[in-house]
């Protein structure tokens, strides 16, 4: 049960999971098979669907395309009983629709379609009823299961709840990331790895840049639970309690004295420079009470991260004196460059006095600091 009360959780940032959650929860509870969807009230059409293996391996697709076109109005009145009895709790069939016995259930489509794949009585549950949404969870008996008795499996008292919650969470996460992936993207030609976490230390959502400094593996890295992982022991309590300070903001917890810390790398390269600051959504236009630490991580080692564009642009460069640059802010030395380019130590030198006198720069390292400067953020990403 462990195991999937984990693999419930990481559905929330990882949607795919849900498959595999349906199925290790049917297996636990004794389930043949099961399904989930969201219903908007504002909409005509369910969406989110996940089904489980037998349904994915053994429906037909016209079945499940009526079930998804909402073809149950036979069905109506077990919403109803969802709509207006406790939430996160299954009941059998029968008593969703109020009878005693198979024989006096209404007819119902999706029943009959549920008996041609040979499945039993249907269970149902309403994981949510918090306007605009209503997400219900709806599972099938094998014949002559005990429906009844599956429904009040007490492990399903705990279970329900975490599925409700993490589906409220995975619909915020979705909606924050749509929320700000245009920023993200701007913060990649930026150079600025960002990380959205939660208080729980799950990450939310991350830009490509986040992506590039996770794939170096060099003291960061995401844990299968979707955590962030400093790899530096005392680094990691120290990021611990700034995440948690900053997600203790709403009760006036957070500590902006120390906002940021030096991580260290295995390799050896520059430290990244991590920042930790809260993020609120304060006029609930998300999720009412929704917050997150909004983690920024400079590489200094990061190649590319300076461009000619902007020097090139101010000074008026010519192509050659913007080559010359380019190896400039990588980092050569003149002598460097007179290699690479394959002229002389004086033809390069007179060159980079040409570069100076137009930017108004005293050498080489007075270039840099003017490209950092004028870098632009709408230069290709490396």
């Amino acid at each position: 049960m462990k195991t999937l009360v984990a693999t419930i959780l990481n559905s929330a940032t990882v949607p795919s999971n849900w498959e595999s959650a349906l199925d290790q929860f049917n297996a636990e509870i004794g389930f043949a098979s099961s399904c989930m969807f969201s219903v908007h009230e504002f909409e005509t059409a369910r969406m989110n669907f996940t089904w489980s293996k037998f349904l994915r391996d053994h429906a037909p697709v016209e079945t499940i395309a009526k079930i998804e076109r909402g073809d149950d109005q036979e069905d109506a009145p077990g919403y109803q009983f969802l709509l207006s009895n406790p939430a996160q709790i299954l009941y059998d069939e029968l008593t969703l629709f109020g009878v005693q016995s198979e024989a006096d259930l209404p007819k119902s489509n999706v029943r009959d379609l549920v008996a041609e794949l040979g499945l039993g009585l249907r269970v149902a549950a309403a994981l949510n009823r918090r306007g605009p949404w209503l997400d219900g969870l709806f599972c099938q008996t094998r014949p002559g299961d005990d429906a009844r008795a599956l429904a009040g499996d007490p492990r399903t008292e705990v279970l329900l709840p975490i599925m409700s919650s993490t589906v409220v969470l995975g619909r915020m996460i979705a909606t924050l990331t749509a929320q700000f992936q245009t920023a993200l993207g701007a913060l990649d030609a930026l150079g600025l790895g960002v990380f959205l976490i939660d208080g729980r230390g799950t990450v939310l959502t991350h830009n490509r840049e986040a992506d590039r400094i996770l794939a170096q593996a060099d003291g960061l890295g995401l844990s299968k639970a979707q955590t962030l992982v400093v790899r530096n022991e005392d680094s990691a309590a120290q990021f611990k309690t700034m995440i948690e300070r900053a997600n203790g903001l709403f009760v006036g917890e957070f500590d902006p004295a120390h906002p940021a810390l030096a991580l260290p790398r295995p390799s050896g390269d520059y430290d990244y420079l991590v920042s930790v600051r809260p993020l609120a959504d304060t006029r609930g236009e998300l999720q009412p009470g929704l917050g997150c630490a909004f983690v920024t991580v400079i590489d200094p080692a990061r190649r590319n991260a300076l461009s000619a564009d902007g020097l090139a642009t101010l000074g008026d460069l010519t192509e050659t004196e913007r080559a010359v640059v380019d190896l400039l802010i990588q980092g050569f030395r003149p002598a460097e460059v007179a290699t690479q380019r394959d002229v002389s130590p004086n033809t390069v030198k007179t060159q980079v006095q040409s570069i100076s006198q137009k930017l108004r720069c005293n050498g080489q390292s007075d270039i840099i600091r003017v490209a950092a400067a004028t870098r632009l953020p709408i230069s290709k990403l490396p």
